[in-house]
């Protein structure tokens, strides 16, 4: 029903904020406690919906944060091993050249 035709008819419109007591009451009676619940029930899954959608976004958003701190302590850890690779391999250079300076 169009809110200004339930208005015309109940003398209220449910939409507005700040609806009374016997008012929502005579909207129960009117409509019936089926339907109602239904409507309530359509609610409710309306606000669930809502809060998961916040839940996922701050979720991505901090695996977003995992994932930059996790890309940043590969690189810092791939260029340890590098310097740890150039050093072993200046070791080696040396220790080839000690044993021919030792012949």
């Amino acid at each position: 029903m169009n809110p200004a035709d339930f208005e015309q008819q109940y003398g209220f419109n449910p939409l507005q904020q700040g609806g009374n007591v016997p008012d929502l009451y005579q909207m129960i009676m009117d409509l019936g406690i089926p339907a109602c619940v239904i409507v309530a029930a359509f609610w409710f899954i309306r606000y669930q919906s809502e809060q998961a959608k916040a839940e996922r976004e701050e979720f991505w958003k901090k695996d977003e944060e995992h994932d930059a701190r996790l890309l940043d302590m590969i690189e810092k850890s791939s260029d340890a091993h590098l310097q740890v690779k150039i050093a072993i391999e200046q070791m080696t250079q040396a220790v080839k050249e000690y044993a021919s300076w030792k012949k």
